[in-house]
C-alpha cells in the first residue's frame, strides 16, 4: 500500500531541444525545461566578433585611421548585450510563468507575475492592481504558502 505524499510527479514532454546548454525542472509547475543558449560567449562567437570586427575595420581604415580599431570593442559589446537578452527571454517557464531570475530579486513581484501570466492564459485581463499589500513581506508569503 501506498503512502500519499502529496508531490506529483516530474512530468517530461515529448519535445525534445536541441543541444540544450542546461536542463532542468521548474521548481512550480515540474515540467522538464532546457536552456539552448549559455549566458556567456562561446568560440563561435569569438570567432564571429574577430570577423565582424576585420570586415569593419578594413572598410573604415582609409578614413578613420588607428581609431577603426576600436571597432573589435563595440562589436564584442553588442555581442555581450544580445547573448544576455537571448538568455534572460528564456528564463521565464513557458507552462507556468516562473520567473526565476524575479524570484531571486522580489518573490513578491515574482508571485505578481505568475498571476498575470496565468490571467493572460485563461483569457482574462491582468489586474493591474497589485493585490499584495507592499508592507507583506517575501517570508510572510512563502511561509503562508508552506502552510496552507
Amino acid at each position: 500500500m501506498r503512502k500519499n505524499t502529496g508531490f506529483a510527479p516530474l512530468e517530461t514532454r515529448l519535445y525534445k531541444f536541441k543541444k540544450p546548454a542546461m536542463k532542468f525542472f521548474c521548481p512550480l509547475c515540474r515540467t522538464e525545461r532546457a536552456f539552448t543558449i549559455r549566458p556567456s560567449l562561446n568560440a563561435k562567437h569569438h570567432i564571429q566578433i574577430a570577423l565582424i570586427s576585420l570586415c569593419l575595420m578594413g572598410l573604415t581604415h582609409s578614413f578613420m585611421g588607428w581609431r577603426a580599431f576600436f571597432w573589435f570593442f563595440f562589436v564584442w559589446s553588442a555581442f555581450e548585450l544580445a547573448v544576455r537578452i537571448l538568455f534572460k527571454r528564456e528564463i521565464p517557464c513557458p507552462h507556468c510563468g516562473f520567473d526565476a531570475s524575479w524570484y531571486k530579486r522580489d518573490v513578491v513581484k515574482a508571485r505578481s507575475k505568475v498571476e498575470e501570466f496565468w490571467q493572460r492564459t485563461n483569457g482574462q485581463e491582468p489586474d493591474i492592481t497589485n493585490k499584495l499589500s507592499s508592507s507583506v513581506s517575501g517570508d510572510e508569503i512563502l511561509n503562508s504558502d508552506l502552510s496552507a
